[in-house]
């Protein structure tokens, strides 16, 4: 299960969406890893529907991920 959380950053002046995922069996609890191959750190957006967006690809599973290789 995945739900959208909205983060106000009153002192910036900024919102942000997150995407987060529940996980556990008996004690759950949600968590903004996603456990994407490729993806450290939460997912989001700065507009509602752009998180929507993304957590529609999550859901169908056709998401690309590119590693970057740095030398």
């Amino acid at each position: 299960m995945y739900r959208i959380v909205r983060e106000e950053d009153k002192l910036r002046g900024k919102v942000l969406y997150y995407i987060e995922m529940q996980t556990g069996w008996f004690r759950k609890h949600w968590t903004r890893e996603l456990g994407i191959s490729g993806i450290h750190g939460p997912v989001g957006a700065p507009t509602l529907d752009g998180a929507k967006f993304k957590l529609d690809i999550i859901k169908s599973g056709e998401h690309i991920v590119k590693e970057i290789v740095k030398l």
